[in-house]
């Protein structure tokens, strides 16, 4: 099992296993729009402060991705996860532990001292991010604001 910096040649997969996880339960995600899929994915990957890794299983398939930025901070470079995600096959098998450990290897040799997320608190992401070290910021609120309604 090993992780490693995203390559273009792997983006097509790692886009199917994007989908595959985003679209089943919980999350449920309709990307109805192949376009809106790709301009999402290359916000995140094509970045100068993109930082997009990979998890590959024990036969080299690629069954894990996370997909982030890399931001300067008082406190040192931190790492904002926007998306993570493990193949629904793999998920329940300490997977998404093992690749996290991994990341956070990663990170350490490029000296990035914090890793960020948001989740939903219904979801069972969220218990897994804490059983992986996560602590929920006490003082710090999650926010959005909709500015725009196309339903009208």
């Amino acid at each position: 099992m090993e992780t490693s910096f995203l390559k273009l040649s792997e983006y097509e997969e790692m886009k199917a296993l994007f989908l595959d996880v985003f679209s089943r339960e919980p999350w449920f995600d309709k990307w109805k729009d192949e376009k809106q899929v790709d301009l999402y994915l290359k916000d995140l990957i094509d970045n100068k402060n993109s930082l997009s890794l990979v998890f590959f299983d024990e036969n080299k398939k690629l069954v894990g991705g996370s997909l982030g930025y890399v931001f300067n901070w008082w406190e040192g470079r931190e790492y904002f996860i926007k998306e993570f995600f493990v193949s629904k096959e793999k998920q329940n098998q300490g997977i998404g532990s093992m690749f996290l450990t991994q990341i956070s290897d990663i990170l350490k040799g490029e000296e990035i001292k914090h890793i960020w997320l948001a989740t939903e608190r219904t979801v069972s992401a969220y218990h897994f991010y804490h059983k992986n070290g996560f602590t929920e910021l006490k003082d710090s609120a999650f926010l959005m604001k909709k500015v725009f309604n196309d339903n009208g």
